[in-house]
């Protein structure tokens, strides 16, 4: 290979290499070993790798304002890497990468016998220098992919423990036990630095407002959300659910002003939240007795988010008040047929609960959730 050659397969390969930096930016490099075969335990290394990551897809998939870090099995190369790997060039190849600021988040699990017994050691590491490790140790009667799940949620819980507290708030919705949920949420807030203004805080600050509403205690909601709205007082996500917790104690003018302010300072760019914030405000002038304004607004809603189940429902419920029945029917209708399709983030309390526009009102569960996708094995 002459030097003219050589050096176009080197800018190409460091080209390459660039392009894998950019596309892998934010992702998470999961790596799973399986343990020795021995005459009681034996799983493939595909088999396993394929759980636990499907595990950690089914944590981050949980619908949220917050884009989740993307998961990566460290089978998965990028073009740069492979081209590298075949000629040898993977250390150079590395190296490269950490120049061009490449510094993904790792995550390791790996099987062993310890004893005759199996564990789980979970490690990794995120962009931002912090390591962690954990020997999991099954339960007595725990069937063996629940336990590699299991492994999966603490290794996302300290990655992307956002992530993991919403997937754990929708999981308990119908039990009630949101220990595991106050517990990450409480671990995640004491690691954070004590900044007047915190991102990341106002999003826990969020989830334990929703717990509080779960347990019917629209008290702690109320206080929960208004800490969450002083932690970023840029999050439309706060508001919306400090007005949902206006309504529950029935001072629909402090939420329409809450709603108003969002609407007119900072309206939402998410079509989603910004329909939510005009049910939120339809909800309020229900509760003052004015259906034509509510009747307007819900019409506005459905109009940004028309695949919103709650909002025709809330609209059938206006029309319902204004005395048109056949209107009602038919919205009522339009709302169950969303009800296959997209209703709302995990973070937005309108999702898990009834807006309450009638006088002393108990919290009431929503009737409408995110669809799940139905598989067949």
């Amino acid at each position: 290979m002459d030097l003219t050659t050589l050096g176009l397969a080197v800018l190409i390969g460091l080209g390459l290499l660039g392009v894998d930096s950019v596309l892998y930016s934010g992702s998470v490099a999961v790596e799973v070993t399986a343990p020795p075969r021995t005459d009681t335990l034996f799983v493939e290394e595909s088999t396993l790798a394929d759980e636990f990551e499907e595990a950690l897809n089914e944590i981050t998939a949980v619908p949220s304002v917050v884009h989740p870090p993307e998961l990566r099995s460290s089978r998965e190369q990028g073009v740069g890497m492979a081209v590298a790997e075949a000629v040898n060039f993977q250390n150079v190849a590395f190296a490269l990468q950490s120049e061009f600021g490449y510094h993904p988040d790792r995550l390791r699990f790996s099987l062993y016998l310890e004893g005759g017994a199996l564990r789980g050691l979970v490690s990794g590491s995120s962009h931002l220098g912090m390591r962690f490790q954990q020997v999991m140790v099954p339960g007595a009667d725990e069937p063996f992919m629940a336990f590699v799940q299991r492994c999966a949620l603490w290794g996302a819980s300290q990655l992307a423990p956002y992530s993991a507290a919403l997937y754990l708030l929708q999981k308990h919705a119908a039990d009630g036990n949101f220990a595991d949920v106050t517990a990450l949420a409480g671990h995640a807030m004491a690691l954070l630095p004590p900044t007047p203004v915190s991102f990341d805080r106002s999003l826990f600050d969020n989830v334990r407002g929703l717990v509080a509403l779960f347990r019917n205690d629209p008290t702690s909601a109320r206080a929960a959300f208004d800490a969450a709205i002083a932690d970023d007082p840029s999050d439309p996500v706060a508001f919306l659910n400090a007005a949902f917790t206006d309504l529950q104690f029935d001072e629909y003018s402090r939420a329409a002003g809450r709603m108003e302010d969002l609407l007119r300072l900072a309206p939402p760019a998410n079509r989603v939240l910004l329909a939510s914030a005009y049910m939120t405000l339809a909800a309020a002038r229900l509760g003052s007795h004015d259906a034509p304004a509510a009747d307007r607004l819900l019409a506005e809603a459905a109009r940004i988010d028309p695949d919103s189940a709650t909002a025709f429902d809330l609209w059938a419920e206006t029309k319902e008040v204004e005395g048109d029945a056949p209107a009602a029917a038919a919205l009522h209708r339009r709302a169950l047929e969303n009800t296959a399709t997209f209703e709302n983030y995990a973070e937005v309390a309108a999702l898990y609960f009834h807006l309450s526009w009638k006088d002393n009102q108990p919290v009431i569960r929503n009737r409408f959730s995110n669809p799940s996708v139905v598989t067949f094995h």
